[in-house]
């Protein structure tokens, strides 16, 4: 195996430089080293931190990598990054020359990574620290969490409190007991095993993107799928490029919220109806899309960004 030579700045606390999708995606090809002081590719995200260390490496010779799982555009042009808000986060996005954002782009700098790609054990690692658990590609469509019994109604598991949510929880509630999880209920527990733990048991579960933003498909929808709930799942209407529209209920495709309230509740009351969402699979055909598949996104970088 030919050298490689790579490293990674500006990634959330506690980010594991050794042990993440990138690092384990190269080993398959390259025999790669960490080398912050001449690395071949630089990949970099959005400075959590607000630190900057991607500056260090400006005039540098290295192939500068844009990842991000949050609902921002990569900085292609603006030599100076770009200082941007996005519900109470503050990013920073440095210049990049290539990306892996969720964004459908056509720029041929640009390859589409939504994040939920992530939560998925191609490497057979168990997890990466953060997410400290992902879930092997066989056990998508039957593992233990699905297995277990739906005992309960609901599940919203959250930490920001907006109004849609806080207004969904206290609609849903009048029906039947929904259980939170999160800050606003005291009982936040940090771990995708937590969450999976969480979610077993509930026939639904309601999860919010942060905002409807094109190709914005973050692990929520996967979690609460592969748990064995039916997702009621807030995001924009390209879902279906990604995902199985049939194994879930998008809260954007109705006219109002109690109209929601009272498909679900349909759904609840038929065993025929609710299984038919159950037994849909989470990707269509039961096939994850080629281009999310690890030999595709090797394929990019070894004939684009390596070139």
């Amino acid at each position: 195996m030919d050298d490689l030579k790579i490293n990674f700045v500006d990634y959330w606390p506690g980010y594991d430089k050794r042990n993440n999708y990138f690092y384990h995606l190269l080993s398959t090809e390259y025999n790669v080293l960490i080398d912050e002081e001449d690395p071949d590719l630089l990949f970099f995200s959005v400075d959590y931190s607000d630190i900057g260390e991607r500056n260090k490496y400006k005039n540098h010779r290295c192939k500068k990598i844009f990842f991000t799982g949050e609902s921002v555009s990569p900085n292609f042009d603006s030599d100076e990054s770009i200082r941007m808000t996005n519900h109470q986060a503050h990013y920073n996005i440095g210049k990049c020359d290539f990306a892996f954002t969720f964004d459908f782009s056509d720029d041929p700098r640009h390859y589409r990574l939504p994040l939920w790609v992530l939560q998925i054990d191609w490497f057979d690692k168990g997890g990466y620290g953060n997410p400290e658990f992902i879930l092997r590609p066989e056990l998508i469509e039957q593992n233990e969490f699905i297995s277990s019994e739906k005992n309960k109604f609901c599940a919203m598991i959250f930490n920001n409190p907006t109004k849609e949510r806080v207004e969904t929880y206290n609609l849903f509630s009048t029906y039947k007991k929904v259980d939170g999880f999160g800050h606003p209920f005291g009982n936040w527990s940090n771990g995708e095993i937590n969450k999976y733990n969480n979610l077993k048991n509930y026939k639904f579960s309601v999860c919010y993107e942060n905002r409807l933003y094109a190709g914005y498909y973050t692990e929520k929808l996967f979690h609460a799928k592969t748990a064995g709930n039916i997702p009621i799942y807030y995001c924009d209407d390209e879902v279906s490029n990604d995902f199985n529209e049939k194994c879930f209920i998008n809260l954007n495709n109705y006219e109002s919220l109690e109209s929601i309230f009272e498909h679900i509740k349909e759904v609840d009351q038929d065993d025929n109806l609710y299984n038919s969402y159950l037994r849909e699979p989470l990707f269509k055909d039961g096939l994850i899309k080629k281009e999310f598949l690890p030999k595709s996104i090797l394929q990019f970088i070894t004939d684009t960004i390596l070139k």
